[in-house]
Formats: structure tokens, C-alpha cells, sequence
């Protein structure tokens, strides 16, 4: 119940910051702004920008800092931003061309409610919106920090990051000899990247040693394979209403994924390695990763 309050607050906060940052739809280009705004504002759980608050805070707790009001602004700038990206790579996924998906986040999703042409846009100005938050010295103020925020960021969502993943996982979409290699490679790739992208984040706005870093880098790591593993398993056995999307999508396509490589149960069972990675990785935080523990039990664990 705690980590759920938790989810639910940092959705309203970015949800907030969406709805005063993102401009009103209004002049001639006014269905691309509609577009973003339906894309983002009342959508999705926002785990990742949850990822980056909850990482800076954590780490403020080691120091027995309280963050300041510009802390928290900045964290917040960070996680708006990655939720954004998180929204222009679910527009595009459900194009036509890529997974042709008619629903997202239980309602329609971009292309159907507007139309391919505007859900492209959307989705490009939204990325390009993202590096604008954190590249602008008025929202971060640091140098440093707002570079190698806009460097981690960029390198996470590009041709070595999710994008490679997707057309990785395109390309593997007709043939059946994928490898577990592959798998592992596709799933860091397309979803791993940004949610480690995100810890990063969380740490450079908090100034984390190298070692902290280290350990949630791990904790990162484990907690994407886990949640993308649970995702698979949800195509399989979730239920619509509740996912909001498709489901058995990737077994008609026999996309690669560790549930059509393994099987359901063995899959469930590496999900679930895969979180107590996660967790062993920040047990040395003690009580302060209270909230990132429960989100890796969490990524097993839900049903939707």
C-alpha cells in the first residue's frame, strides 16, 4: 500500500507538470499539441520517472540530507523528461509499421484517436521536448550535471539503446532461431536501457560515490529484465480491461522474449531471480531503498 500511494503521488506530479509545461492546444498546429497532451497527461504508472525520484531521494537519505525545493524540481524536470520519451516510444511502437496496436494504456492509442501523420509528430516532438527540459540551465543549473544528463539520456534511447533493441526485436519477429543471448540482448536493449538511463539520472542529481552508483546500476539492470519478463507473462495471461492494450500479441508474433524461449514457468522463475537481484544489489541501503525493494517485488507481482 505504501509503494502504491507512492506511484500514484509521483503520477499526479508529473501528470501536473505535463499540464503546465505542455502548451494548451490552440493556432494551427493545435491537433499536434492535443496529441501530446492525450499521450501523456492521465496515462501510464510512470515507473520510470518514479525510478528517478526515488533513487535521488534515497541517496539524500545516505547523506542524512533532506533534498531542497530545487532538488526536488530538478528531479522532477529528469523524470517529466523520461516519462515523455517513455510516451514517444509508446506512439511509435503502436504505429502501423511497428507492433499496429489500436490500444494503449486502456484507451485508443495515438495513430487511432488522431490519425499515423500526427502520431509520428507527436511522438518526435515529444522526444525533442524531453532534451529541452533537461538541456534548459533555467530547469537545471549545474553544467556538468545537465550534461551528463542530456549524454546518458541520449545514448539510452538511441542506436546503442531502446531503438536498437526495437529493430533488433523487428528483425527477429519472422524467424524462430533466436538464442537466449538474443533475448537478453533485445530485452537490455529496448527496455533496460531507459530504466537504467533513469537511475542514472536519479544519481548524478543527487551526487552519488561511484559505489552507489555501481550498486543501483545492478539493481537497474535486474529490475528491467524482471519487469519485462512480467510484461511478457502479462501477454500471455493478463487480462485487457485491466492491461489496457492487446494481449497474446507477442505469441501470434513469436516476438522474442523470454516466455516464448522458455516457456511460461521457467520464465516466471527467472523473473523472479531477476528481482531478488535487484534486491540483494541495494541491501546495503538498508532501510532507505524501502520503496525501490518494493518495486522490484512489485514488477513480479502485478497485473497490469
Amino acid at each position: 500500500m505504501d509503494l502504491k500511494a507512492s506511484l500514484i503521488k509521483n503520477s499526479k506530479d508529473i501528470d501536473k507538470f505535463f499540464d503546465i509545461n505542455l502548451p494548451k492546444p490552440k493556432g494551427i498546429h493545435k491537433k499536434l499539441l492535443q496529441a501530446m497532451r492525450y499521450s501523456t497527461i492521465g496515462a501510464g504508472k510512470k515507473i520510470r520517472g518514479f525510478l528517478v525520484f526515488e533513487t535521488g531521494k534515497m541517496i539524500f537519505k545516505t547523506y542524512k540530507k533532506k533534498p531542497t525545493t530545487f532538488d526536488i524540481k530538478e528531479m522532477l524536470v529528469a523524470a517529466s523528461a523520461v516519462e515523455a520519451i517513455h510516451s514517444y516510444s509508446l506512439i511509435h511502437d503502436d504505429l502501423p509499421a511497428m507492433d499496429n496496436s489500436d490500444l494503449r494504456r486502456g484507451k485508443s492509442s495515438t495513430h487511432k484517436k488522431y490519425d499515423e501523420a500526427t502520431a509520428i509528430l507527436a511522438g518526435d516532438a515529444l522526444q525533442s521536448w524531453a532534451f529541452e527540459l533537461v538541456s534548459n540551465p533555467k530547469n537545471i543549473h549545474n553544467n556538468k550535471v545537465r550534461a551528463d544528463i542530456v549524454f546518458n539520456l541520449s545514448r539510452a534511447i538511441g542506436f546503442a539503446g531502446m531503438a536498437a533493441g526495437q529493430q533488433a526485436d523487428i528483425n527477429f519477429e519472422t524467424k524462430n532461431n533466436f538464442t537466449s543471448d538474443d533475448v537478453y540482448w533485445i530485452q537490455e536493449k529496448k527496455t533496460g536501457s531507459l530504466i537504467e538511463c533513469c537511475v542514472k539520472l536519479g544519481c548524478i542529481l543527487s551526487g552519488s560515490t561511484e559505489y552507489q552508483s555501481e550498486k543501483l546500476l545492478n539493481y537497474s539492470k535486474n529490475l528491467g529484465l524482471a519487469f519485462q519478463i512480467a510484461d511478457d507473462l502479462l501477454d500471455i495471461e493478463g487480462d485487457t480491461s485491466k492491461l489496457g492494450k492487446p494481449v497474446k500479441q507477442d505469441f501470434i508474433n513469436n516476438t522474442p522474449n523470454f516466455v516464448n524461449l522458455l516457456g511460461v514457468e521457467k520464465a516466471r522463475k527467472k523473473a523472479q531471480i531477476f528481482s531478488d537481484k535487484a534486491i540483494e544489489s541495494i541491501k546495503n541501503f538498508g532501510n532507505n531503498s524501502k520503496n525501490l525493494v518494493l518495486l522490484a517485488k512489485y514488477s513480479v507481482n502485478r497485473e497490469f
